[in-house]
């Protein structure tokens, strides 16, 4: 039985493509088998995982084709796989959306066969479009979902915005030696929205992993963020024991 897990940016650029992509290998670091689904028409994950810029295929390019999304899947390494959005222009991700709009099952139809091959499937959601966010959250439904956000002023006030959203916060890119990042990260843990335990810390190291188009820590850099990712893979484990101790629980 494979677990599945979003990742959506609280606003766009707070890194939820690089850190799906690190997390993922982080994952399969501890011998899971994982499965990476972009849902992000920009198209970017594939980098991380070291797909030519200019290679095309994807899920979703395949259903505007009318091929079969199963061929769209590439093998980074064996149990780490990636299956792509697919390049695509803008009226194209427009027909996407409204395609998953009245067909919102989507994903949940193909979890039954993609979990017989994975104990992970993470999902790379974009910003916004909702019926692309709303058929993995809601109708799958995703088991982990997750919310990305930097400790900046403009990630507070969004997420003051949306009270009610009970999703994990993941933190990214925290400086402690920044002291409006220090006050804000106490404001969250006071009182703000739930967090995951392990934040992700500034490292440079993060650009220069997708430079060399490979995940963070694939390679022995030393990098802070790859040693956070890597706690964050342990935690994931454990709060899969935890869903299923839950899930043993219930009636």
């Amino acid at each position: 039985m494979s677990t599945t897990l979003s990742l959506q940016g609280v606003r766009g650029g707070v890194g939820v493509t690089t850190m799906s992509a690190a997390l993922g290998h982080a994952l399969h670091a501890q011998g899971e088998r994982v499965l990476l689904v972009e849902c992000n028409p920009d198209h970017l994950l594939g980098l991380h995982l070291g797909l030519p810029a200019a290679e095309a295929r994807g899920w979703a390019r395949a259903w505007l084709d009318g091929g079969d999304w199963r061929e769209a899947a590439f093998e980074a390494m064996p149990g780490l796989a990636l299956l792509p959005y697919g390049l695509a222009s803008d009226a194209e991700v427009a027909e996407v959306e409204e395609r998953l709009r009245r067909s919102p099952r989507l994903w949940a139809e193909r979890l039954p066969l993609l979990a017989t091959q994975f104990d992970w499937i993470l999902f790379d959601l974009p910003q916004r479009l909702d019926a692309h966010v709303d058929a993995v959250n809601q109708h799958a439904p995703c088991a982990l979902p997750l919310r990305l956000a930097t400790v900046d002023p403009g990630c507070h006030v969004l997420l003051q915005r949306r009270p009610h959203d009970a999703r994990r916060v993941l933190c990214n890119r925290y400086d402690p030696a920044l002291a409006v990042q220090r006050d804000l990260m106490q404001l969250w843990i006071d009182g703000g929205p739930p967090l995951v335990p392990q934040p992700l810390h500034e490292d440079a190291n993060v650009a220069a992993a997708l430079a060399r188009k490979r995940p963070l820590g694939a390679d022995a850099d030393g990098a802070q963020a790859a040693a956070d990712v890597a706690s964050l893979a342990v935690w994931c484990l454990a709060e899969r024991g935890r869903l299923r101790a839950r899930a043993g629980r219930a009636p």
